[in-house]
């Protein structure tokens, strides 16, 4: 009875004993994870966490996570790693150091157009709770702009929200008048996986034209004054990844966009603008692109209002290489008017270089063809709107030289008008400090 008393008392301390030992035993044996799952990460890339330290679908025990949680950790981005197994997937979650990364910088830049411009950015992610923020100040002899936005992803469910401002003014010497336009947009964005987004805004835009030059157009003398009222935003955006994969006559880049706004709302000068945007690069072999690209666009008075010059296109330098900027359209003595229509479209053969002034490039041998046309006042038909078509060719550069990047262009327009300006030559570059 005593030695019954004592294997009955002995019992479950050598159950505990037993459990321990399967759990360390089991702690020890590698399980078989078919997938791997990274959760947390808001500013680094998962794939970017998951190939830092080798994380990939095999066998792991615990002293497998714990390395992989210690070569995380060591990197020093994260507050906290877990490594765990839930199911067939290992989980690796973290929380990041840096939660509202961000950043300022100073830049100075300069292109055919504008000529120098100084350059303030600022953004920050996390600026308010879930919200990127950004502003954006250039100062040029005869351009400034003052641009900020707000975008907060899954505001309202799978809706994103964002809020867009702007103020800026031209006075270039070969515009013939001052124009100031401030813009307050706020806007739904429904974002799609594959690479899709639609937009809704409804915002409010102030146009002051003013300071028509003496000499210029009777038209601007009659297009002056100020219109502000609401609109309403609509537009489509795809952007597809750059493939890694190449392959001749493989779509690598694909992005298109359609907006189409509803200007001068509640107001008798209602004009609605239509603009579209396209671009192809096709890999036709490791170091060699083609590029395909449109640009358009079509603004129209309603109920008897015309177009202004401030709403209206005016298309040339970069947008068009071979013609300087407001370089072609209707025209009234000296004066461009701008266009109430236009396209541009371009093809561009393009050739990674490995060394040229000690850094590596692209060169490329373009073709631009395109037209700018159609007013609401022709000046009783003593302006010819009508739609002419413009080429040119020529050849490309781009550069990285000392890391600040450079592009410039060489052009020959082989369509063209008389009384069109051309310009054969474009260079543009940028830097921070």
């Amino acid at each position: 009875m005593a030695v019954f008393l004592n294997l009955q008392r002995a019992a479950p301390a050598v159950l505990i004993a037993a459990a321990a030992g399967s759990v360390f035993v089991g702690s020890l044996q590698a399980r078989p994870y078919s997938a791997v799952e990274v959760r947390g990460a808001e500013f680094i890339a998962a794939d970017d966490i998951a190939a830092a330290c080798e994380v990939v679908a095999g066998e792991y025990d615990s002293s497998d996570m714990s390395a992989v949680q210690e070569c995380l950790m060591s990197s020093g981005q994260f507050r906290s790693v877990e490594v765990r197994g839930e199911g067939a997937t290992l989980v690796v979650e973290v929380s990041e150091l840096n939660d509202r990364p961000g950043r300022v910088e100073v830049g100075l830049a300069y292109d055919s157009r504008d000529g120098a411009t100084l350059n303030l950015y600022f953004e920050r992610y996390n600026l308010f709770p879930g919200t990127f923020g950004s502003i954006d100040l250039r100062f040029a002899e005869e351009v400034q702009s003052f641009r900020t936005s707000l975008y907060h992803a899954d505001a309202f469910g799978d809706l994103d929200f964002g809020i867009d401002t702007e103020m800026r003014k031209t006075s270039y010497s070969d515009q013939g008048f001052v124009a100031k336009r401030v813009l307050v947009e706020p806007y739904l964005a429904l974002p799609f996986a594959s690479g899709g987004r639609a937009e809704l805004g409804v915002g409010y835009r102030r146009d002051d034209m003013s300071d028509v030059a003496a000499g210029s157009s009777v038209l601007f003398g009659r297009e002056m004054g100020v219109i502000d009222a609401p609109y309403v935003r609509l537009g489509v955006s795809y952007s597809s990844n750059p493939s890694k994969n190449g392959g001749a006559g493989f779509v690598t880049g694909l992005s298109l966009s359609l907006d189409q706004y509803f200007w001068g709302l509640g107001t008798d000068q209602k004009t609605y603008e239509t603009r579209i945007e396209a671009d192809a690069r096709f890999a036709l072999a490791e170091k060699t692109s083609l590029l395909v690209g449109l640009r358009g666009g079509i603004v129209s008075g309603q109920d008897g209002h015309n177009t202004r010059a401030v709403d209206r296109f005016f298309v040339g330098g970069a947008d068009f290489r071979g013609f300087a900027p407001r370089g072609i359209g209707p025209k009234d003595g000296d004066w461009f008017l701008g266009a109430n229509n236009y396209y541009v479209t371009s093809v561009e053969l393009q050739r990674e270089i490995d060394q040229l002034l000690g850094t590596t490039g692209r060169v490329g041998v373009f073709a631009d063809i395109g037209s700018a046309w159609g007013l609401d006042d022709t000046l009783g038909g003593t302006v010819d709107d009508g739609k002419y078509i413009r080429s040119s060719v020529g050849v490309s550069l781009t550069l990285d030289l000392g890391n600040i990047p450079v592009s410039l262009f060489v052009a020959k327009p082989v369509d063209y008008r008389d009384g069109d300006d051309r310009q054969s030559f474009g260079i543009s570059f940028s830097t921070s400090f």
